[in-house]
């Protein structure tokens, strides 16, 4: 036996415990260190954890924490302010509390959590991961004039999205948000939709999440879009979406990205490789059916164009062609007027003259018989015959000079209908339009300038390609 009489356990931890109120009691330490083993019990609002400081070797120093409902209140607002959930593997700076109790032992309490802090590590990790991207995806990833420029993001938005690959977790709310969003649309827009499933949250799961990108790409589907949604859940499963591996996917990715992961604050990193980002699912789904609707009522109001500008040029050349009825009737009647005229005249000289030859050959008679009066019978009867022969001539030569003049008159009415734009157009040629004009020759004809070309039977339209010099020989007939 000792010579020392023993005492109570109880005696020396309540000792223990006096000692440690004197040194410590009412008093608060701000200190930093690792959440290792928590365990939250809601039923009371309680925390139970470790505090750990982690040194080169391994674990340098630990204790056992606590917190109550106060507590529980002031991780509740860290939460919030951070976007972080209270737990295991994040460095906190904590406000705590020495206490000592005689059945449980040492435990440090804690009284608040400094969320600026460990703000400041997110955006510290944010910031290396960003930092990492320019380094090492420098052909995907680069900076320009303080934004970040992917090759994700510049490539084309296609004007009508609908073969759409849908990055998910299976049964979130979020995706159904999507896909409901999609379905009940009024447009009646069709999609095709290849869901990717995947864990959208934890950044223990990011790897998961790049292979199902990957997976994407190695489809062999040539889709307009991929769209990463996530909906639902602590701000914290936003953490996964600032990783490396995720956001050099993203930024590297054959097809627009358009995230809609849920956050209606900072924009994570992923965001930032992204071609376009949207805050929620819903909203992801809008975007995508605004821009399909953009598109329809671009052709609707092409095809409303196009009716109006084929009315309007209808109406101009049917008022072309109906004044180019008008001169074509007016210069045909004119030309056949006038060859009438001409037609009458040369009626009237021919009668003319065959009165002067009538009288001619008449008073050649006279003195025929004058003659004929003084010379023998014989030299009568040669008279007789030569005028007989005369006037037989005359006879017969009067319809032939007339049937001629016939002949001249319907060659001109021959040749005058001959020249009107309907036979012209009828006997394969065709009258050439360039900007609203009748060409004669190719002067001011350019290669890509639209041509209206009229024919007997259509109204043909084309685009000038070509022009080449004609050396003259080529249709000639």
């Amino acid at each position: 036996m000792p010579d020392i009489a023993p005492i109570r356990l109880s005696d020396l931890a309540g000792a223990i415990r006096s000692r440690l109120d004197d040194a410590f009691g009412g008093q608060t330490f701000w200190v930093l260190a690792d959440v290792a083993n928590h365990r939250f019990y809601p039923h009371k609002d309680h925390h139970y954890f470790d505090l750990v400081e982690k040194g080169p070797r391994g674990i340098a120093a630990k204790c056992g924490a606590v917190a109550w409902v106060e507590g529980h209140r002031r991780i509740r607002a860290f939460e919030r302010a951070t976007g972080r959930a209270f737990g295991n593997d994040i460095h906190v700076l904590a406000c705590v509390s020495v206490d000592f109790h005689v059945s449980y032992g040492l435990k440090l309490t804690l009284q608040d959590v400094d969320a600026r802090f460990t703000l400041g590590q997110l955006e510290e990790q944010r910031q290396r991961t960003l930092e990492r991207l320019l380094r090492e995806a420098a052909a995907d990833v680069r900076m320009q004039d303080g934004r970040y420029i992917t090759s994700n993001a510049r490539l084309p938005l296609p004007p009508v999205l609908q073969r759409i690959a849908v990055v998910a977790s299976e049964n979130s709310a979020g995706y159904e948000d999507f896909m409901h969003s999609l379905a009940r649309q009024a447009q009646g827009y069709a999609f095709a939709l290849d869901p990717y499933f995947t864990r959208v949250q934890g950044t223990g799961n990011a790897q998961d999440l790049a292979d199902r990108l990957h997976a994407i790409r190695e489809a062999g589907i040539a889709y307009d879009a991929v769209v990463i949604i996530r909906g639902g859940g602590a701000q914290t499963d936003l953490l996964i979406f600032d990783e490396y591996a995720v956001a050099r996917t993203v930024a590297g990715m054959p097809f627009p990205v358009i995230t809609g992961i849920g956050h209606l604050r900072n924009e994570t990193v992923t965001d930032l490789m992204a071609h376009t980002v949207t805050k929620t699912p819903t909203e992801c789904a809008e975007f995508i059916l605004a821009r399909n609707r953009g598109f329809e009522e671009a052709v609707l109001t092409l095809q409303r164009d196009i009716v109006l500008r084929t009315q309007r040029l209808l109406a101009t050349r049917n008022r072309e062609m109906a004044a180019l009825h008008l001169r074509l009737v007016g210069q045909s009647r004119t030309a056949l007027d006038r060859h009438a005229a001409a037609l009458e005249e040369q009626r009237r000289r021919l009668t003319e003259r065959c009165r002067r030859q009538l009288l001619t050959r008449g008073r050649e008679l006279g003195r025929l018989a004058a003659g004929l009066e003084m010379s023998p019978r014989r030299g009568l009867e040669r008279g007789g015959e030569a005028l007989r022969r005369l006037r037989e001539r005359l006879v017969a030569a009067l319809p032939v000079m007339l049937e001629r003049r016939r002949a001249e008159v319907d060659r001109t009415a021959t040749v005058v209908r001959m020249a009107s734009p309907e036979e012209v157009l009828r006997r394969g040629f065709a009258l050439v339009r360039a900007e609203g004009r009748i060409r004669t020759d190719t002067t001011g004809l350019l290669p890509g300038m639209v041509l209206e070309v009229d024919m007997h039977d259509a109204v043909l339209t084309t685009r000038l390609t070509t022009k080449t010099p004609r050396d003259g020989r080529g249709n000639d007939i």
